[in-house]
């Protein structure tokens, strides 16, 4: 065997900024598992090479592969790591990947094995990987599967037959599942606890338990019969009697509920009734607890051994482990054991879920032949019972290919008739409900052949199943078959000419394979699902010929986080253009993408227009999106609305990944069907007094350094680059944040002036005592201990520290604790930066800083005076209110800037949060300040790389995910170049290859805009009311792909343009007119002339009246407005549209552009609009050329 040893880096921090953005997906425990799991991967065709490449990727300890079969041309198709000179030179698969194979991940061990596969060169690895069914006969294959169980070993097997995927996973006898969904530990707060009777699990155990009635009596009734039986003994028993239409109606639920609740029927044995705060716990049955911080009457708040109890035992201690039963109906209550002998409950007490290991049992592949097991999360209902007829399939090749060694030839009829009979003689075949002739036939005749889309899927499936040794997520049970044979087109099907695009060619035709190569499209991004495109772009051609256009675009940089993931970057990339490095990479895979592709270094957005023009996008074919944030995805949708084109959108999160495409007129656009997130965000009276969870802690920490390091430096500078005047003009038009934007201002001003290392520390120390000691201080002085809440009517309702509030404790600084030092040795060093003294002498010894601050006096605290602390997320302030004494301070604060002469000004460089760069101290600065603040709630702390995680909004990204994910995608760019145009041909798919979830649905219907009644919130009286609005639409059912267009040329007057509406659209007038998705101002709105002539002259009377100073400004603000509207009245009479749009909106970025989009609030020139009516039309393409 051929070895390639780790490349020793010398730095062990490397291999962990390797892992970071996987260490966040996988977690800690699976990495360090992963590290010594050995891999053999058998096959190296379309799956076997992705396997390799996504599990070196995810770096376990070793890799082994093997395939001596010869290379032959069409594995150009699938296999982006054979060239044709390797093909021309004979060389084995094996030998013609090992070197690229080699160089994707310098800490993983890779081997080739060369020769015959046995159980020997098997025997010092852990999981067993089969991905080509030509590799070795059945009965071999069902010899090594038992070896694999035998000696502990994992065994998969994949395989790809044209247009239908096979997945096999044994796990062995025994395996154990440590964490079977990945999914965070949930944590909870209780609010109370109870003793009641054990609840019962089912009408059985009622019958039962309380009738008498035995359980061979009780499963011969049916399910009526069963709630008449509980109906008549909770009469008997209990004097419980429903009348006839209760009898009828009642739920089996509220049956067990009056049994629970009565005392003749309830159970003996007693339980904690524990309920939590908020609307559900999202517990599951079964699972146990870690309860904590109970207080209860009787009996040990808790013992020094942790101890477990299981529904049903005696509890001798509450704050321990317990197993969980769910109440049947309300999601924020559940039981645990008798706890009846630890008296009544007192307060408090929180939890957190413990994940208790499993253990699960799986069969072999001799075993599963003919009585498999699907699995039963994946699910694509237009192909339901279709894995049975592919399993009788796969019996069916698979013993040919043992008779004939070899898979049927392509296109051959006689073999495909063959397997036909096959199907019918396998034993598999009665069982599963017979043999469906056609599907056999359509397998056999390609069998053969393979795809990328096909590949890249099972690749991504198969690796996230090997990495599943490790104890975490859930090996599938124990097949999946999926299939796409609608796709093949025998009679566009042509035989092989013997190039790289054969496969294809053998399944689609040649019309295909030109339609492939000529396709024009957009790649947008170049990252981890880009590099993944970027490959399989390759393989299959798209755009690969002169007559075809592959524009690619990223303006990021690689990061060495990268790696892990974007499997076309390697370390000499690091520091280098995305866009420019997959393009290299992707070019040795094809050289035939030089013909047309296109590499841009621009992001796309509406700065980058004069690159990304009207042209550009009219010329495109479709777009494959690539990106990873919300904003841009937006942007690349809404050009793919406006020009009409397909857009095929994908993301991941971690296990977890959706593929969906966008066709214009016959789905929703991204933005009309793209799931929305939860965007709840956290309460802001929770994050800055109330945190009970350490995420609140890491996000206030975020916070809290933009306010520090960020807002008010920026803010300073603004003043020194901008000067006074401009300066206060800017800050002046947002009332809500004047008063603290020139506070923050003034303040480093001053802070500014003395930029020295004793400034820095002094800094520091101050935000520490008033961050960790005198907030929390002031906290407690407004709400001791045993302080109460009380209504709006000053009733008691029970302690104020309850639930989610967690009583405080103060810091009190010691420079000799770690944990303070730290604070402000991170904080001290940012503050340098902020001043430039690091550009000068670099960063400061941890000793001198330590010497300094142990000089500083500690302030004694005071306690507050007129203190208001925010409880409640409503009461805020509202933001457009300015006080009496607020306004007077902002007039006395901008006369103090308007005095400085900002010459004197010396430069100063506001942070910008970094979360890559380990030498700026910012993450360690997150880490210590959250910790210090969970401190303070008695949190558990949280490591650095969490911090940096969620404070640098670090999506968690696994190769295996994205690999799966764009392989579906292309599976529909095929239906899309082979012109389907049935929308019920296409899928969108949800997975989660942690727990085996694969939801493959038809797109939804556009959404159309309809005439319809909508609810909205509106203020009135300074109360939130909700308004019924209708919006009438006209045409009824547009959609967003839908455009009203006016060709009048450019020098078309804003009042022709709204004549030369109305008349082309009778009965309706435009009164406002504004670009589409554009921030600003309007380019027409109807103006009551005569009313704001009026409204001038009253407001000119009024501020010459006025005394008040606030009440001047109001009124002038409002002359102001009035002047103001009367002069674009004026304006409006000469304009052009195109003028006003540039007026509005800036110069068009692209110079060449035709066409601007606008929005139009209109009203109907033949009727009154109705009380709360407006109406809803399409935009406008204005074309001016």
């Amino acid at each position: 065997a051929m070895e390639v040893e780790p490349v020793d880096t010398g730095a062990e921090a490397k291999m962990k900024e390797d892992l970071s953005r996987q260490e966040g997906a996988f977690g800690a425990k699976m990495i360090g598992k992963l590290k010594k799991m050995k891999c053999a991967v058998f096959g190296l065709r379309g799956v076997g090479i992705e396997v390799a490449k996504n599990l070196l990727l995810a770096g376990p300890h070793s890799v082994m592969v093997c395939d001596d079969g010869k290379c032959r041309i069409e594995d150009l198709g699938t296999n982006f790591y054979i060239s044709e000179s390797d093909v021309k030179a004979g060389k084995s698969r094996s030998t013609a990947c090992e070197g690229a194979l080699g160089e994707i991940n310098p800490n993983t061990y890779f081997f080739v094995h060369k020769g015959e596969i046995t159980p020997e060169c098997i025997r010092d690895y852990h999981v067993v990987i089969v991905t080509h069914a030509e590799l070795m006969p059945l009965s071999k294959l069902c010899v090594l599967n038992d070896f694999c169980r035998n000696n502990g070993k994992k065994f998969i097997y994949a395989g790809i037959f044209g247009m239908m995927l096979s997945i096999f996973s044994d796990f062995g006898n025994n395996h154990e599942i440590y964490d079977q969904n990945g999914d965070p530990e949930r944590s909870f707060v209780i609010d109370s606890m109870e003793i009641v009777p054990q609840p019962y699990a089912s009408v059985d155990e009622f019958l039962t338990a309380c009738g008498g009635r035995t359980d061979e009596e009780v499963k011969k009734l049916g399910f009526k019969d069963k709630k008449i039986a509980a109906c008549d003994l909770l009469k008997a028993k209990a004097g419980v009697d429903l009348d006839e239409k209760r009898r009828n109606t009642i739920s089996m639920n509220d049956l067990l509920e009056l049994a629970d609740q009565n005392k003749a029927t309830c159970k003996k044995e007693l339980s904690g009734r524990i309920s939590t705060v908020g609307l559900r716990h999202l517990l599951d049955e079964g699972d146990w607890v870690k309860l904590d911080e109970i207080v209860m009457s009787n009996g040990p708040a808790s013992t020094k051994h942790e101890l477990q109890f299981k529904f049903g035992d005696v509890i001798t201690t509450v704050n321990s482990t317990c197993e969980i039963k769910l109440h049947r109906s309300n999601p924020s209550v559940f039981y645990i054991g008798d706890v009846s002998a630890l008296g009544e409950y007192k307060g408090h007490g929180v939890g957190t879920q413990v994940k208790m290991p499993v253990h699960r049992s799986y069969k072999s592949l001799r075993e599963q032949l003919d009585a498999p097991s699907m699995e039963t999360a994946f699910v694509d209902m237009s192909k339901f019972g279709e894995e049975l007829k592919a399993h009788v399939a796969w019996a069916a090749i698979h013993t040919f290919a043992e008779k004939h060694e070899s898979l049927p030839t392509l296109h051959d009829k006689k073999h495909a008739a063959e397997c036909v009979e096959l199907a019918k003689a396998a034993k598999c075949a009665e069982a599963l409900g017979g043999v469906d002739e056609d599907f056999v036939r359509k397998v056999a005749l390609y069998a053969r052949a393979e795809t990328n889309a096909f590949a890249a899927f099972a690749g991504g499936v198969v690796a996230q199943e090997a990495m599943k040794q490790t104890g975490k997520y859930r090996p599938i049970s124990q097949w999946i078959h999926m299939n796409a044979l609608q796709m093949v087109d025998e009679k566009a099907s042509t035989p092989p000419k013997g190039d790289r695009y054969d496969h294809y060619r053998t399944l689609f035709g040649e019309k295909f394979v030109e339609k492939t190569t000529n396709a024009k499209f957009f790649l947008v991004g170049c990252g981890a699902l880009g590099c993944e495109f970027m490959k399989n772009i390759a393989v299959t051609g798209l755009g690969c010929s002169k007559d075809g256009a592959i524009h690619i675009t990223d303006d990021d940089t690689i990061e060495l986080s990268n790696l892990s993931r974007q499997f076309l970057f390697r370390r000499k990339h690091v520091g280098k253009l995305k866009s420019e490095s997959a393009a290299g990479s992707a070019l040795k895979m094809n050289p035939e993408m030089k013909a047309g592709l296109k590499v841009h270094n621009s992001r796309v957005e509406p700065k980058t227009e004069n690159e990304f023009s009207d042209e550009f996008w009219s010329g495109l074919d479709f777009v494959i999106n690539a990106l990873d944030n919300l904003k841009a995805r937006n942007y690349v949708d809404s050009k793919c609305v406006m020009f009409a084109k397909p857009l095929f959108e994908s993301g991941t999160l971690g296990t977890q990944a959706n593929q969906t495409i966008h066709v214009p007129h016959k789905t929703p656009s991204y933005q009309e069907g793209a799931i929305a997130g939860e965007g709840q965000g956290i309460a802001m009276c929770t994050m800055t007094n109330f945190p009970y969870e350490p995420l609140h802690c890491i996000e206030w920490a975020r916070m809290m350094f933009g306010q520090v390091f960020e807002d008010g430096p920026a803010a300073y500078e603004d003043l020194r680059k901008n000067g006074t005047g401009k300066y206060l003009e800017k800050t002046s038009k947002n009332v809500s944040e004047e008063h603290g934007t020139l506070k923050k201002t003034l303040k480093w001003v001053k802070i500014a002036s003395n930029p020295t290392l004793e400034q820095c520390v002094k800094l520091s120390f101050d935000h520490f005592i008033k961050f960790f000691r005198d907030d929390v201080k002031d906290l407690i002085h407004a709400f001791p201990e045993d302080a109460r809440s009380l209504s709006e009517t000053k009733e008691d309702k029970g302690p104020f520290w309850h639930g989610r509030r967690r009583f405080p404790r103060a810091h009190e600084f010691d420079v000799k604790n770690e944990s303070h030092f730290e604070y402000i040795y991170r904080s001290s060093c940012i503050f340098a930066d902020i001043f430039g003294i690091t550009k000068k002498s670099g960063y400061p010894s941890r000793q001198k800083i330590a010497q300094m601050v142990a000089s500083l006096p500690v302030p004694q605290w005071e306690p507050p005076k007129d203190l208001k602390i925010q409880v409640e997320e409503d009461q805020a302030k509202s933001a457009s209110t300015v006080s009496t004494e607020e306004y007077e301070e902002i007039e006395e604060m901008r006369g103090e800037i308007k005095g400085l002469d900002v010459s004197k000004l010396v430069e100063i460089f506001p942070a910008d949060f970094e979360k890559d760069d380990d030498t700026n101290h910012h993450v360690d600065w997150i880490t210590s300040g959250a910790n210090l603040r969970a401190w303070t709630r008695k949190l558990k702390e949280s490591t650095r790389q969490h911090c940096r995680m969620i404070a640098g909004r670090i999506i968690a990204a696994i190769a295996t995910a994205t690999a799966a994910i764009t392989g579906l995608v292309f599976l529909e760019v095929y239906k899309l170049l082979q012109e389907t145009e049935d929308i019920n041909s296409y899928r969108w798919t949800t997975l989660n290859l942690a727990t085996n979830v694969f939801a493959i649905e038809l797109p939804p219907d556009p959404a159309y805009h309809r005439t319809r009644t909508e609810e909205r919130q509106v203020m009135k009286d300074e109360e939130v009311t909700t308004m019924k609005k209708k919006v009438t639409c006209i045409p009824e059912k547009f959609t967003a792909y839908d455009f009203i267009e006016m060709k009048e040329g450019k020098d078309l007057k804003i009042t022709d343009f709204i004549k030369k509406f109305s008349g082309g659209n009778k009965g309706l007038k435009i009164t406002l007119l504004y670009g589409a998705n554009m921030k600003g101002g309007a380019v027409y709105q109807e103006i009551n002339v005569g009313f704001y002539k009026s409204q001038k002259m009253m407001k000119e009377r009024l501020v010459k009246m006025m005394r008040n100073p606030m009440q001047k400004k109001l009124a002038q603000k409002d002359l102001d407005s009035a002047v103001s509207m009367l002069e674009i009245a004026e304006t409006q009479k000469s304009q052009t549209v195109l003028e006003a749009y540039v007026a509005a909106y800036g110069p068009l970025t692209d110079p060449q552009r035709n066409m601007i989009v606008l929005s139009a609030d209109v009203e109907p020139t033949d009727r009154e609009l109705e009380d709360n009516e407006e109406l809803d039309i399409p935009p406008i393409k204005y074309y001016f050329k």
